[in-house]
């Protein structure tokens, strides 16, 4: 161990830790409240730091005398980084991320009366603070990442915008202008949108809405590990609906014609985009589609949903007190056969541990069965049956 150092690196803070690095690591500085720790992982160095920053990225330096850091990886969300190190001098430090705007907040034109959620989603090392602006002045209160207005009237025709702020510097989003109307459009797109969110291949967003009856919606974040599903969701003449409760993750969106765009912020305020796009009406399935609902039992018991659009696509969820939420998305092909892998890790751990699902439909009954099952073991089986059609 030859020391620790804490210092303002330019208009960055930093925490750094050093150690000379022989037959063995370990170090730890702390700064601000929080510690930086480096140990020996089967020969390689294991930096590691608390949960909560968010979004950092860590370095090293061979000589402190140059003043030269490298990225060490790239900027990332998780708590720790390994890295080879050669025989000889290194010392690590964790560069905090100024705000950077991953969803720009939209302007919409919709009638008086109406309710409208605008909505940021922005990356950086946390905490992230939030001021809303109307017209450049600060509204009072808004200081998050959505910004619901109900009953709007013509006052509130305006540009709006927001800072999004951290320790390390600010940005400003662009401008968002609400235009609003004297009358009411006739009503909210119709039908089913599915996709995933952005950067992702499993989990999914699925959303069925109809003339008759709320809506329902089906979401799984892989990487924000958040599950959710409503089936009360009630959809403004313009498309627009937000999704709010205690203890459960927001989900904030507008349906168009052609796609769902919205933003789902977890319980741990972390907020991720999506853009999925309106599935067509007519296909193979157009007689089945819709949302199915049941349970499964076996080894686990808990709750399955399913909703299937007119071409086939289809999006799984599973939800279990013991497993969490298992989703996926894949499609019901022409002899009505779905068999799909759904990226898991055990509660607890960061081990992964695919689950496949695979059932079939039965047209004639509205009914989807199948199992699913871990390295080759069947965990259980499902039945659900159609409840609501589009």
């Amino acid at each position: 161990m030859k020391g620790l150092e804490v210092r303002k690196w330019q208009w960055v803070a930093l925490i750094q830790a050093m150690a000379e690095i022989h037959s063995g690591f370990g170090s730890r500085a702390e700064a601000q409240g929080v510690n930086l720790s480096i140990r020996d992982v089967g020969g390689k160095a294991s930096v590691s730091w608390p949960t909560g920053l968010q979004l950092v990225q860590p370095e090293f330096s061979t000589d402190l005398s140059t003043g030269v850091w490298q990225n060490l990886g790239a900027p990332t969300e998780s708590t720790s980084v390994v890295e080879n190190v050669a025989p000889g001098q290194a010392f690590y430090r964790l560069r905090f991320l100024a705000p950077s705007i991953q969803m720009q907040p939209k302007g919409q034109s919709l009638a008086a009366g109406g309710s409208v959620s605008l909505d940021v989603a922005a990356v950086g090392t946390a905490p992230l603070t939030y001021q809303w602006l109307k017209d450049g002045v600060k509204v009072t209160g808004q200081t998050g990442p959505s910004f619901q207005l109900n009953s709007i009237t013509a006052s509130d025709a305006s540009s709006y915008s927001v800072v999004v702020a951290n320790s390390v510097g600010s940005v400003t989003s662009a401008l968002a202008s609400l235009v609003v109307t004297n009358s009411l459009p006739s009503g909210p797109p119709l039908g089913i949108y599915a996709g995933n969110f952005a950067g992702q291949t499993n989990g999914g967003f699925a959303a069925l809405f109809r003339a008759q009856g709320p809506g329902i919606i089906l979401a799984h974040n892989i990487t924000m590990d958040e599950g959710l599903f409503a089936t009360n969701i009630v959809v403004a003449p313009d498309g627009g609906f937000v999704l709010a409760g205690e203890k459960q993750a927001k989900v904030t969106g507008k349906a168009g014609t052609e796609a769902l765009e919205g933003a789902m912020t977890g319980t741990n305020g972390v907020t991720r985009a999506f853009r999925v796009n309106k599935k067509p009406a007519a296909g193979v399935h157009q007689s089945s589609a819709g949302f199915y609902a049941g349970t499964f039992g076996g080894l686990f018991t808990g709750s399955a949903f399913v909703v299937l659009a007119a071409d086939g696509a289809a999006f799984t969820y599973l939800t279990s007190p013991t497993l969490g939420v298992v989703s996926t998305s894949a499609t019901i092909d022409s002899s009505n056969s779905l068999s799909a892998i759904a990226a898991y890790t055990l509660p607890g751990t960061t081990v992964p541990a695919p689950i496949q699902i695979t059932g079939t439909l039965d047209t004639a009954a509205r009914v989807f069965s199948g199992s699913y099952s871990l390295s080759g073991i069947k965990l259980g089986t499902f039945s659900l049956t159609r409840s609501v059609s589009p």
